[in-house]
C-alpha cells in the first residue's frame, strides 16, 4: 500500500464539500431545525469529519476479520476518490431538477439511473479491490449505505435538541 496516496485519498473529502453544502442548502428541513444557524452549521461539520472517517475505520474491522486488511488501503483510495464523482452526479442532477425544465417523471427515471449506475460502480470497485464476489461486495455496499443512513439520523436528531 502507498502510505502517502492513501492519506492523499481524504483530499477527496475536501472536493465533495461544496457539493455538500448545495445540497444540504438546497433541500430545507422540515420542521425548522430548533438549534441556531451556527450550532447547525457546527453540527454539520462535525457530522460531516465523522462521515469520511468511520466507514474507513469500520471497514478496517471488517476487512480484518475477513483477513483481507492488505487490501484496506487500495480499497479507501479507491473508495475516496469514487465519493468525488458520484456527489458531482447527484450534485448535478438536483441542479438540473430545481430547474423545473425536465418533467417530474423524467426527473425520477434520471434519479433512479444515477443511483443505479452509483450503486453498481461502487460494488464493482468493492469487487475488484478487495478480490471478493458480487455477493460480499453488494454486502460491503449495504453496510455502507446503513452507516450512513445510521449517521445522517443522528447528524438531524442533533438539529433538534
Amino acid at each position: 500500500m502507498n502510505t502517502e496516496a492513501f492519506w492523499k485519498s481524504f483530499f477527496a473529502a475536501v472536493l465533495c464539500i461544496p457539493g455538500t453544502i448545495y445540497l444540504t442548502i438546497a433541500q430545507p428541513l422540515e420542521p425548522e431545525p430548533t438549534v441556531d444557524l451556527f450550532a447547525l452549521f457546527l453540527i454539520d461539520s462535525l457530522f460531516y469529519i465523522i462521515s469520511w472517517i468511520a466507514y474507513p475505520i469500520m471497514m478496517h474491522l471488517l476487512l480484518v476479520l475477513h483477513k483481507k486488511e492488505n487490501l484496506f488501503g487500495q480499497f479507501i483510495i479507491h473508495f475516496n476518490w469514487l465519493q468525488v464523482w458520484q456527489l458531482l452526479a447527484f450534485t448535478l442532477l438536483f441542479f438540473v431538477l430545481q430547474t423545473n425544465y425536465l418533467p417530474d417523471s423524467l426527473g425520477a427515471f434520471l434519479y433512479l439511473i444515477i443511483l443505479l449506475y452509483v450503486l453498481i460502480a461502487q460494488a464493482y470497485m468493492t469487487k475488484t479491490t478487495l478480490e471478493t464476489g458480487w455477493f460480499s461486495a453488494t454486502a460491503f455496499v449495504l453496510f455502507y449505505i446503513i452507516l450512513g443512513q445510521a449517521i445522517l439520523t443522528l447528524n438531524q436528531d442533533m438539529m433538534y435538541l
